[in-house]
C-alpha cells in the first residue's frame, strides 16, 4: 500500500503541478508545501525513514523551479525503496534512480558561466557511476546463474560494497565528488553532501552486511581527504576533500563503533552542512569550521571523540592513530578557514538577512550543533 501511495501521490503532483504552473492560478511555494505535505503523510514512521522525509522536507526549501522539485522527489522514492532493498534488483534500480536524478539536476540546475563546468562534472559522474554499476550488474547476472536467487543473505556482496563506497565518494574513488563540489550550485551541493549519504548508510546498517573489512578505503580516504586539502584556492574544493575526511571517519565508526556511533556522528555532519551553505555570516561560518575541525565546545569534537574511543576500546590501534594522524593535519587548513573568515573586515562580512524559513533553519542547526554535546558528553562520564 505504501509503494501505491507513493506512485499515485507522485502522479497526482506532477498533474497538479504542470496544470496549476501553466494556468497560473497556484505559484510554487503553494506546489512546494503540497510536496512536503506528501512527503510527510506517506512516509513510514521508522526513525530513519522520517530523518529522510525531514531531510528532503528541508532540502525543498532551496530549489526553485517545478522540475527540480519532481526530480528531488524521484530521487527521494528511490532513496527510501534502496533503504529497505531486500535483494540485489531492487538495490540496484533504486541507486540508480537516484544517480540519474542527481545527474538530471545538476543540468537543470547549471546557469551562467558555471554552465559547462557543471554539465562535464555530470557526464564525468554519469560515466563513471555507469562504468562501475556495468560491471556490478555483471556480477549480479553471474552470481543469479550460479546460485539461482537474487537475495542478498548468502551472496558475494563484494561488488555492492564497491558500488557503495563509489556512491559516497569514498577515496581512491572520489574525483568525481570533487569535481562536482566545485561546480553545482550550493542547493544541489547541499542535498548531495547530506541525503544520499544517509540512505546508503541507513542501507549499509538495516538491509545489507558483510565480511569484508573497509580499513584499507579508511586510510585512503582521511589520508587523501586530510593532504589533498591543502593548495585548494577554492573553498568548495576543500571542504570536498574535507567531505572524504569525514567519510572516512564515518566508515572507521562503521568498522570498530558500531551503526550507533556512525547514525550520531552522521547525523552531526548533516546539521554541520545544513548550517554550513545556508549562512552568510562569515563569523557563523568560521564557527561551522570549528566543528567540522573537531574542537570542543562543538558537537564535531564529541562525535569523533566516541569514534576514537570505539576504536581503541576494540583495540584498533593502527586506524586510531592514522585518524589521529589526519585529524592533527587537517586542523590546518581549518584554521585558515576559520582564520580568513573570523577576522574578516566587518563591513566584508555581511549580516544574515535570509528569508523567515531560512532563518528558523540556521537557527535550530546553530542550537542542535551547539547544545549536542550536552547529550553526547554522557558516555565518557559513566
Amino acid at each position: 500500500m505504501i509503494e501505491l501511495d507513493l506512485c499515485f501521490g507522485l502522479l497526482l503532483l506532477i498533474l497538479f503541478g504542470l496544470l496549476s504552473l501553466r494556468n497560473g492560478h497556484v505559484s510554487l511555494a503553494h506546489i512546494r508545501f503540497i510536496c512536503q505535505c506528501w512527503l510527510v503523510m506517506i512516509t513510514p514512521l521508522e526513525v530513519q525513514d522520517f530523518a529522510l522525509c525531514i531531510l528532503t522536507v528541508v532540502l525543498l526549501q532551496s530549489f526553485h523551479s517545478f522540475e527540480a522539485l519532481l526530480f528531488l522527489l524521484l530521487a527521494y522514492i528511490g532513496q527510501l525503496y534502496m533503504m529497505h532493498s531486500c535483494n540485489l534488483v531492487s538495490f540496484y534500480v533504486c541507486l540508480e534512480a537516484q544517480t540519474l536524478c542527481v545527474v538530471v539536476l545538476c543540468g537543470l540546475l547549471a546557469r551562467g558561466a558555471s554552465t559547462s563546468f557543471s554539465v562535464e562534472a555530470a557526464l564525468k559522474f554519469l560515466l563513471l557511476s555507469a562504468m562501475v554499476s556495468g560491471m556490478a550488474l555483471f556480477w549480479f547476472s553471474a552470481m543469479y546463474q550460479r546460485t539461482g536467487s537474487l537475495d542478498m543473505v548468502g551472496q558475494e556482496t563484494f561488488w555492492i560494497l564497491l558500488v557503495m563506497l563509489f556512491k559516497l565518494g569514498v577515496a581512491p574513488m572520489h574525483m568525481w565528488s570533487v569535481d562536482l563540489y566545485g561546480s553545482i550550485p550550493k542547493s544541489l551541493l547541499l542535498y548531495l553532501s547530506t541525503a544520499p549519504k544517509l540512505s546508503l548508510f541507513t542501507f549499509w546498517a538495516s538491509s545489507w552486511h558483510h565480511d569484508f573489512s573497509v580499513g584499507v578505503f579508511i586510510l585512503f580516504s582521511m589520508f587523501i581527504g586530510s593532504i589533498g586539502a591543502y593548495g585548494q584556492p577554492a573553498l568548495r574544493s576543500l571542504f570536498a576533500y574535507s567531505t572524504i575526511n569525514e567519510i572516512g571517519l564515518l566508515l572507521l565508526a562503521v568498522e570498530t563503533a558500531g551503526f550507533h556511533t556512525l547514525y550520531q556522528h552522521l547525523g552531526i555532519y548533516i546539521i554541520t552542512q545544513l548550517l554550513l551553505w545556508n549562512l552568510t555570516d562569515k563569523r557563523l561560518f568560521a564557527l561551522c569550521a570549528v566543528s567540522l575541525a573537531g574542537l570542543p565546545p562543538f558537537a564535531g569534537f564529541f562525535g569523533k571523540a566516541w569514534i576514537f574511543w570505539h576504536a581503541m576500546s576494540v583495540q584498533a590501534f593502527s586506524l586510531l592513530a592514522a585518524a589521529l594522524f589526519c585529524t592533527v593535519l587537517s586542523l590546518v587548513y581549518y584554521l585558515r578557514v576559520i582564520r580568513l573568515f573570523w577576522t574578516a573586515p566587518v563591513h566584508t562580512a555581511a549580516s544574515f538577512t535570509g528569508a523567515p524559513n531560512q532563518t528558523t533553519l540556521t537557527s535550530a542547526c546553530a542550537v542542535a550543533l551547539a547544545f549536542a554535546p550536552v547529550m553526547l558528553v554522557k558516555p565518557f562520564v559513566i
